[in-house]
């Protein structure tokens, strides 16, 4: 067995990605399930334990020696004990450790890593930001996620969750429950605030097509779901996403001031879905507020692997790590 390769796991708040990944970053096999909450943290351990021993056999068939499993999650992480510290969007998983869960699985090595942080970093080692020394990357998922890479490595910051913008205030309410409010950028372009302003309109007839696919059930709400409505005609989906996605921008405007990165990665089920529209109009709204020198430098970008940036992210930490 000469040639070696990582499993590669994202697990986010919808669905669980689960690729082997040679060591020429080529996808040998993926499989995926739904993360599911009313499920349980067994049910969600069993089909984990099960899509990793389907791809450990597929190794074997391909004659591919597996290192061990880099797993990307959305939540705080601890990096040395694998083990899950918080997690808003997937709370069932919270205390969860990986590495009891996965003995079952081949005995493999694991390390584990925020999701978005590591999105980033497999866009900065393989994708868009390769060869940039500081970048920003925010993904509009099932919550707003942000990451950074200072000095050509993944900022963790003193928690652990250096570079997330989810908390960053568009407009000041005041006091310490402001992070619970309205007020902050995940509750204003996250998939649970736009997908509920959504819902709204369909209810209101303002948004019929989209209405007609999933009415007033919100589990049926996908990225694709709002595209779909929009090319359909529904207007005010389209409205709803630009004001959002331009607040997002004028949000960023102070963080990517201070930082000065070379590039803004922009990432995430809605920007897979609508990429002009998401990088058009939270750049608008980004460059009317940042300073000259700042702008002239930075580029801004959606991600080259979508929906699997996190997986190659994994995937290339886990060859350094075990290889």
């Amino acid at each position: 067995m000469g040639k070696k390769a990582v499993i590669g796991i994202d697990v986010g708040g919808t669905k669980t990605l689960c690729a082997l990944i040679g060591d020429n970053f080529q996808t040998v096999q993926e499989l995926k399930f739904k993360t599911l909450a009313h499920e349980g943290k067994e049910q969600f351990t069993d089909r984990l334990n099960d899509a990793i021993r389907k791809l450990v056999k597929t190794a074997k068939k391909e004659r591919l020696k597996v290192l061990g499993a880099g797993i990307a999650f959305a939540g705080t992480v601890d990096v040395d004990k694998a083990v899950v510290k918080s997690s808003p969007n997937i709370l069932f998983l919270e205390n969860y450790n990986f590495r009891q869960a996965l003995k079952r699985a081949a005995g493999l090595k694991m390390m584990i890593g925020n999701d978005v942080q590591l999105a980033l970093y497999g866009e900065h080692q393989l994708g868009v930001a390769k060869g940039c020394l500081h970048v920003l990357g925010v993904f509009f998922g099932t919550g707003v996620g942000g990451s950074a890479i200072i000095g050509g490595k993944i900022y963790r910051g003193a928690s652990g969750i250096g570079g997330q913008v989810g908390s960053l205030l568009t407009h000041h309410i005041g006091g310490a429950e402001t992070i619970e409010s309205h007020g902050t950028l995940d509750r204003i372009a996250s998939k649970a605030a736009i997908g509920g302003a959504a819902l709204g309109m369909g209810m209101k007839q303002w948004a019929p097509n989209l209405y007609k696919e999933v009415g007033t059930d919100f589990s049926k709400l996908t990225w694709g779901a709002l595209e779909r409505a929009r090319q359909k005609g529904d207007k005010r989906i389209e409205e709803l996403v630009r004001s959002r996605l331009r607040v997002a921008g004028i949000a960023l405007a102070s963080v990517v001031n201070f930082m000065n990165p070379e590039m803004l990665v922009l990432g995430g089920g809605l920007t897979e879905e609508m990429p002009r529209l998401v990088q058009s109009e939270l750049e608008s709204g980004l460059r009317e507020h940042l300073v000259p020198e700042v702008s002239r430098k930075l580029k801004v970008k959606t991600a080259k692997f979508k929906n699997r940036a996190g997986v190659f992210g994994a995937a290339k930490l886990a060859f350094k790590q075990f290889g």
